[in-house]
């Protein structure tokens, strides 16, 4: 006879959810992981303010030429404002760096929803 291991476990309740498991290890959920990381990126490079500065030109640089048919990419800054805008800060907290960095590593169940 043919059984089907799944359902089975399932209704014994042996089944455990991808988030569970996150939970029971410590495992940080990968998404907060990388807004922390480029949110970090930037609060490092936000001193570049200085108009000459090789790293201010090549995030603000403009590539010549037609674009692609079809929706355009997402670029680095617009992710950034993103996260920003999902954490309530704006570009003037990063001039303090130790506020920076509680505000953008601050603790954090390990799953987020």
């Amino acid at each position: 006879m043919k059984v089907n291991v799944w359902s089975d476990l399932a209704l014994i309740g042996y089944l455990i959810t991808n988030k569970e498991v996150r939970r029971k290890c410590g495992v940080e959920n990968l998404e907060h992981r990388l807004r922390t990381m480029r949110l970090r990126w930037f609060g490092h490079n936000i001193k570049l303010r200085d108009e000459n500065s090789i790293l201010r030109r090549a995030v603000e640089l403009e590539v010549e030429g037609r674009r692609p048919v079809g929706r355009p990419k997402k670029t680095w800054s617009k992710v950034v404002e993103e996260d920003m805008r999902k954490l309530n800060i704006s570009e003037d907290m990063a001039e303090d760096r130790k506020q920076w960095r509680q505000l953008i590593s601050h603790p954090t169940p390990a799953v987020e929803n």
